[in-house]
């Protein structure tokens, strides 16, 4: 089920519940996860917009409560671990040391884990780390 699916779902039991917070936090995004036709954009996107929030949250620049930030992790699939990024990139160690530059390193780690929930502070980390930087 899409994301916006399971915010509706929720929003009905929230309201049941008079839990205004939550309430208040399925229509905000359920209301920016939907188009002016009344599409819904993909979860990919959804999922992209969350993260970034709560991104802005960890470094302290957020409009949002401390208990909205929370109610957006429940939304955000778990990144992977700096360890698992390293142990992902180990396949192209090779190619990321003898890329002639950082940026193309980046550029390759990156693509070969593209589709997973990464932080690319993460991936830069483990990339500077395979090429001994």
């Amino acid at each position: 089920m899409a994301i916006v699916q399971q915010m509706r779902e929720q929003l009905k039991s929230s309201m049941k519940a008079k839990d205004t917070v939550r309430t208040n936090f399925l229509r905000y995004w359920i209301a920016q996860f939907t188009r002016g036709d009344g599409t819904e954009i993909s979860d990919d996107e959804a999922v992209k917009k969350l993260r970034g929030v709560a991104k802005e949250a960890q470094s302290g620049v957020t409009t949002f409560t401390a208990e909205e930030v929370a109610l957006i992790q429940e939304w955000v699939p778990a990144l992977l671990s700096r360890a698992q990024v390293t142990e992902a990139l180990q396949s192209l160690a090779e190619q990321i040391k003898a890329a002639p530059k950082d940026g193309m390193a980046m550029g390759l780690a990156m693509k070969h884990l593209a589709g997973k929930p990464v932080d690319s502070d993460d991936v830069k980390a483990a990339v500077a780390a395979i090429r001994g930087v």
